[in-house]
C-alpha cells in the first residue's frame, strides 16, 4: 500500500577537541541514545549534545534523518581508524581513541504526497505509520546491531518537537529496558526546543496535540529547556517543574569565531557569487554581472599599496610587493556583508527584509548619499518550501537596485562558520510558533562576534539586548532605519554603535562550558531515579489507553475536516 525505507546506520568516530581540553572522562561510561526526528545535518543542537557526551567519554548513538553532513568535528570522525593513526596532527590521533564510540542511525521515513483531497486524507496516518516503523525498527532491531550496544542504554535523550511519536515512543523503549534488565530502566530526558502542539495549523490538530503533549511530557525524568519562559510555561501548563528542570540556553562551539583574512580570501574566492547571478537569471543579457561591476568600482576607489594586485574578492584582495612577496588584506572600501540563515518557513517572513531593504535604498536616494554609503551584500543561507517563491522576488530586487545585492546559497558545515565569521552584521528574522524559544542562528552569530538585528517577540530579550549587543526591529521601517544608522559610516569610522556592539559580544560564553555547567549532571549524573516500576506501570496503562483514544479521534477529525473542504 505504501512504501517505507528502512533506516541505516553509519558507524563514525568523533575526535576530542585539542589537547587543551580540561575534561577528564569518567571511570564507568554510560551509553546515551540521543534522538531526533529531523534531518541530522540541521539538528545542530542535538549534535552538540552528542559532542559533548563524547568529550566526557561516554558511548553515544546519535538517531535522526538522512540528509545534511554532521558538524566538522563529527564528521572528520568518520575517517576509518588507519588513516586517522597515519595522521600526525592531533585531531586525527585524538579520534583514534573514541573509535567505536560513536554510531549514527539515520532514517528515511516515506513522505506520502499531497496532491489531491484523497492524499491529504491518508496523508497523516501514513506518515504516522512510516515514523512509528522506522523509528520502532532503528530502537527495537538497529540500535542492538551496533558494537558498543553491549553496553545497556543508560539515557535515552530527544529532542521536541516534534512530540509525535518521539516522546511516546522514547518513554516506551526506556520502559521495555527498564522490564528486560529487571529494573535498570534508561532515564529520559526530553531537550524542549519548542512546544510540538504550537507547530499544527488547525485548531483540531493543536487541541489533540497539546493533550497527547501534556499527558506525555511530564512522564521524563528530567527537562532541559530552551529559555527561562519556557520552563516557566511548562510548569504553569503541564506540571513540569522542579530541580529535575533546568534551562540550557543555545551557545555557540568552538568552532565559532572571527574569521582570519586569509580564510575570507580563499571563501570568497571558492563561493563564486557571480555564477549563482547568472543562475538566477539576474544578469539578464548585460555584458557583466552586477558584482563585476562593483569590484572594478573597487579598484578605482582603492588605493592599492606598492605592488601588483594579482587576485581580488568583494572583500579581500591579495597584493604581491617588489620583494614577490604576497599580502591578503582586507579592502578599504569593501561592500557591508550582511548574514541571514533561515529555514524559509512561514515563521520567518523574508518580505520584511526585502521591503526594508527597499527602504534602505530609498533612504540613500533621497540623501544623494550613494558614493560614501558602502555597497551593501546579503548573502542568504538555508533550504526550506518557501525559497522558490522568492527566488523570482529576489532576481527582480536585485536587477533594480544597483547598491544592494541578494545571494541564496547552501554552504559545507565548516564554511557556514567562516562565512558569519566574515559578516558585519547578522539579520533575525525568526519569530516562534510557541514565543518561547530562541534562534539558534543568533547565537551562532554572537560566537563570531556579529552583532544582530532581530525581529521582536516575546522572549527575544533574553537574548538580544537592545542597543547592547544588537537591535530589535518590529516591522520594515524600523529595520530600514536601523541599517541605515549602522552602515552609514561603514568600513572607515570604528567609533560607531556597531563596534560598541562588537566589544559587548566578546567573551560570549561556549557551549562546552555551559553544557558541562547545565546540563551534565542532568543527563549523565549519578543521581537516582525516583521513579518506582509501579508508576511506570500505572502510566504504561494509561498511556495505552489515552493512544487507542486519541487514534480514534485523531481519524474522526480529520476526516471531518476533508469533508469541509
Amino acid at each position: 500500500f505504501f512504501i517505507i525505507n528502512k533506516p541505516s546506520s553509519l558507524i563514525t568516530m568523533v575526535p576530542k577537541e585539542p589537547p587543551e581540553s580540561k575534561f577528564t572522562q569518567h571511570a564507568q561510561p554510560k551509553h546515551a541514545v540521543v534522538m531526533v526526528l529531523g534531518d541530522l545535518g540541521r539538528s545542530p543542537r542535538m549534535q552538540y549534545h552528542a559532542l559533548s557526551l563524547l568529550e566526557h567519554g561516554h558511548y553515544v548513538t546519535l538517531i535522526g534523518y538522512a540528509g545534511e553532513d554532521l558538524i566538522s568535528p563529527l564528521q572528520k570522525a568518520s575517517a576509518p581508524l588507519d588513516l586517522a593513526s597515519n595522521n600526525d596532527d592531533q585531531s586525527s590521533k585524538a579520534s583514534s581513541s573514541y573509535q567505536g564510540n560513536f554510531h549514527v542511525l539515520r532514517m528515511k521515513p516515506y513522505q506520502p504526497p499531497r496532491t489531491n483531497i484523497l492524499h491529504r486524507l491518508f496523508y497523516y496516518p501514513l506518515r504516522l505509520a512510516s515514523l512509528l516503523f522506522c523509528v520502532i525498527h532503528t530502537l527495537w532491531v538497529q540500535l542492538h546491531q551496533v558494537p558498543h550496544t553491549k553496553t545497556p542504554v543508560d539515557v535515552m535523550l530527544v529532542q521536541n518537537p516534534p512530540s509525535v511519536p518521539t516522546l511516546m515512543l522514547g518513554y516506551l523503549f526506556c520502559l521495555w529496558q527498564g522490564i528486560k534488565t529487571r529494573g535498570r530502566r534508561p532515564r529520559f530526558v526530553i531537550d524542549w526546543h519548542n512546544l510540538g502542539f504550537s507547530m499544527f495549523e488547525s485548531s483540531t490538530q493543536r487541541t489533540l496535540a497539546k493533550f497527547y503533549e501534556r499527558i506525555v511530557g511530564p512522564l521524563a525524568d528530567a527537562h532541559l529547556c530552551v529559555t527561562h519562559a519556557m520552563e516557566v510555561w511548562l510548569g504553569e501548563n503541564f506540571d513540569v517543574h522542579g530541580k529535575r528542570v533546568r534551562v540550557l540556553y543555545d551557545k555557540p562551539p568552538f568552532m565559532f569565531g572571527p574569521t582570519r583574512v586569509e580564510e575570507q580570501h580563499d571563501l570568497f574566492s571558492r563561493l563564486e557569487l557571480d555564477k549563482e547571478e547568472r543562475h538566477f537569471g539576474c544578469n539578464d543579457g548585460r555584458s557583466k554581472t552586477k558584482i563585476e561591476f562593483w569590484l572594478e568600482e573597487l579598484r578605482i576607489r582603492d588605493e592599492v599599496d606598492a605592488g601588483e594586485l594579482v587576485e581580488e574578492t568583494l572583500l579581500t584582495q591579495m597584493i604581491i610587493n617588489r620583494n614577490g612577496e604576497s599580502k591578503i588584506s582586507l579592502r578599504k572600501n569593501r561592500p557591508a556583508l550582511l548574514v541571514s540563515s533561515t529555514s524559509w518557513t512561514p515563521d520567518e517572513d523574508f518580505s520584511i527584509l526585502l521591503k526594508a531593504l527597499e527602504k534602505l535604498q530609498s533612504s540613500i536616494g533621497k540623501r544623494n548619499n550613494f558614493q560614501r554609503f558602502p555597497k551593501i551584500l546579503i548573502i542568504v543561507t538555508g533550504k526550506g518550501p518557501e525559497k522558490s517563491h522568492y527566488l523570482p522576488l529576489l532576481k527582480k530586487f536585485n536587477d533594480s537596485h544597483p547598491q544592494i545585492s541578494i545571494y541564496t546559497i547552501w554552504l559545507r558545515a565548516d564554511d557556514y562558520p567562516k562565512l558569519l565569521g566574515c559578516a558585519t552584521l547578522g539579520i533575525s528574522l525568526h519569530t516562534s510558533t510557541s514565543g518561547l524559544d530562541l534562534p539558534m542562528k543568533v547565537l551562532d552569530m554572537f560566537g563570531c562576534q556579529v552583532p544582530v538585528c532581530a525581529v521582536g517577540f516575546d522572549c527575544i530579550s533574553e537574548l538580544v539586548k537592545d542597543g547592547v549587543n544588537g537591535r530589535v526591529f518590529g516591522n520594515e521601517d524600523e529595520l530600514a532605519k536601523q541599517l541605515y544608522e549602522l552602515l552609514k559610516s561603514y568600513p572607515e569610522n570604528c567609533n560607531t554603535d556597531l563596534d560598541r556592539y562588537r566589544k559587548n559580544i566578546e567573551g560570549t560564553a561556549r557551549w562546552r562550558e555551559n553544557w558541562d555547567e547545565c546540563a551534565k549532571d542532568l543527563v549523565v549524573g549519578n543521581w537516582i531515579n525516583e521513579k518506582s516500576r509501579r508508576q511506570d506501570f500505572h502510566w504504561t496503562i494509561k498511556f495505552l489507553v489515552f493512544a487507542l483514544s486519541y487514534s480514534v479521534m485523531y481519524w474522526f477529525a480529520f476526516k471531518r475536516i476533508n469533508k469541509s473542504d
